[in-house]
């Protein structure tokens, strides 16, 4: 998943930053956890969803006001926060336990193999970031439209590999090739060896000289092919 990617570089920043201009705070935004949870997510950006939830627990009491927070380092496989601020004209250290928290999409239903993703499909469940990972899809709105590849139980998570374009051309299915060359176009039928949905590369056979070519799915059971291929093999 690319911004759990994107969080990793952040952290990695983050667990370098050298002390720095001071972010000055107002006794009217809360409580000092209250204040480091949003420090942490301004300071992570866009590497964290606009909707995901902070939250900070400090691991000691801290009776004391905050007027600064000059440094921010933070691991996210740990959950641990380490915050230097200025309190009452001093620089204290403080440690805590920091927890993103995410909404993550999961069926609201059994979705069978081939059917097409709605909204009403889904629902969201909420998730700390560190236990997704790159192969869990994360967001509502590219599932809407896509077919599932698989059976996905209700209340589960999606991955990545059970989700795809709805599929356009079947396996062993008849297919219109069409032949670009410049100006120059050309139908012919053939048979798909491979599912695909538009956009997709597939290969297929030519029905007349048993050629395998490969080409973009441009529609229902329609491949394109640019230029001359001249590739015989066995399916």
């Amino acid at each position: 998943m690319a911004l759990l990617r994107t969080l990793r570089r952040t952290v990695l920043a983050l667990a370098v930053l050298a002390a720095g201009p001071a972010l000055a705070l107002s006794p009217a935004d809360g409580s000092v956890e209250s204040l480091l949870a949003r420090e942490l997510a301004s300071t992570l950006g866009g590497a964290v969803p606009s909707d995901a939830r902070v939250s900070v627990v400090l691991t000691a009491p801290f009776g004391g006001s905050v007027e600064a927070v000059r440094d921010l380092s933070y691991d996210p496989r740990s959950g641990s926060l380490r915050a230097l601020v200025s309190s009452d004209g001093r620089i204290v250290e403080l440690k805590a336990k920091a927890e993103i928290l995410v909404e993550v999409p999961v069926p609201t239903r059994r979705i069978l193999p081939g059917e097409i993703i709605g909204d009403g499909d889904l629902t969201t469940v909420t998730m700390p970031m560190e236990r997704l990972n790159d192969t869990v899809v994360t967001s509502r709105e590219t599932l809407l439209g896509q077919a599932s590849r698989r059976q996905l139980p209700p209340g589960r998570l999606i991955q990545t590999s059970a989700v795809g374009v709805p599929i356009v051309v079947q396996r062993n299915k008849q297919v219109s090739l069409v032949y670009e060359d410049g100006p120059l176009q050309l139908v012919a039928r053939g048979r798909a060896l491979q599912d695909g949905g538009v956009g997709e590369v597939v290969r297929v056979m030519n029905n007349s000289s048993n050629i395998v070519v490969t080409g973009v799915i441009t529609g229902p059971q329609t491949v394109a092919v640019a230029g001359s291929q001249q590739q015989p093999g066995k399916p």
